[in-house]
């Protein structure tokens, strides 16, 4: 099936989300983003209005991007739900692909520049923090609550529910993110398929342990 061609708003989105990962918002200029897209100054107004309109383009296109990470976990959870009953076994099976998935995502190439910018907006926030929660990061999390509370038998929306599902994701989250202190700690050149299957065997042992079901690691499902 031939590739679809990117078109001139498609560019700006993607050559201005490398950038806007790489340094401030104040740091990167449209003159910047325009040469980088290979296009005209002028379209960045033409599409957007202004940067303000172009950054906040590329917050929906990441939401657009990872919704089927998000539809597949709750599709996944539906499932599991609907079939465990109280078999905990399958409860970590769930959990196993949870991390599978998010751990795959994180690292995936067409996301990498993705989960800088997402750190960044986290860690030095403008309007499109509340955006960024509310279309992906509120939904995964409240995923995961749901599985959280089901084991343990408190509220999906307790403190203890929501912190713990926090952690986890974060768990998941931070090798990708913290790519070269993993590689210098591990004595890794790189990360390929081969260390990925290994931070997700670890990682999924480690969640498992935390919510009581360390019973499970080394028998769970591939995710």
């Amino acid at each position: 099936m031939p590739e679809t061609k990117q078109t001139a708003s498609d560019r700006m989105i993607e050559a201005a989300g490398r950038l806007f990962s790489e340094r401030p918002f104040d740091a990167v200029s449209t003159r910047e983003i325009a040469s980088a897209a290979g296009v005209n100054l002028s379209a960045i107004s033409y599409h957007f209005q202004n940067k303000d309109g172009l950054y906040r383009a590329i917050f929906k296109k990441i939401i657009l991007d990872l919704k089927p990470v998000r539809v597949g976990l709750a599709i996944l959870l539906e499932n599991q739900l609907t079939a465990a009953r109280d078999d905990r076994k399958a409860y970590a099976d769930f959990i196993s692909a949870f991390v599978s998935r998010v751990v795959d995502s994180a690292f995936s190439p067409s996301t990498r520049w993705k989960m800088r910018l997402l750190k960044r907006e986290t860690e030095m926030p403008t309007d499109c923090f509340q955006l960024l929660m509310e279309g992906h990061v509120d939904i995964i999390h409240d995923l995961l609550g749901i599985l959280l509370a089901k084991i343990s038998g408190e509220s999906p929306t307790s403190e203890k529910i929501k912190l713990e599902a926090n952690a986890i994701l974060s768990l998941c989250l931070q090798y990708a993110l913290n790519e070269e202190l993993v590689k210098a700690r591990m004595g890794w050149s790189s990360i390929g398929s081969s260390e990925i299957q290994k931070i997700k065997k670890i990682t999924t042992e480690m969640v498992l342990r935390s919510v009581n079901l360390g019973e499970y690691c080394g028998q769970i499902k591939e995710g």
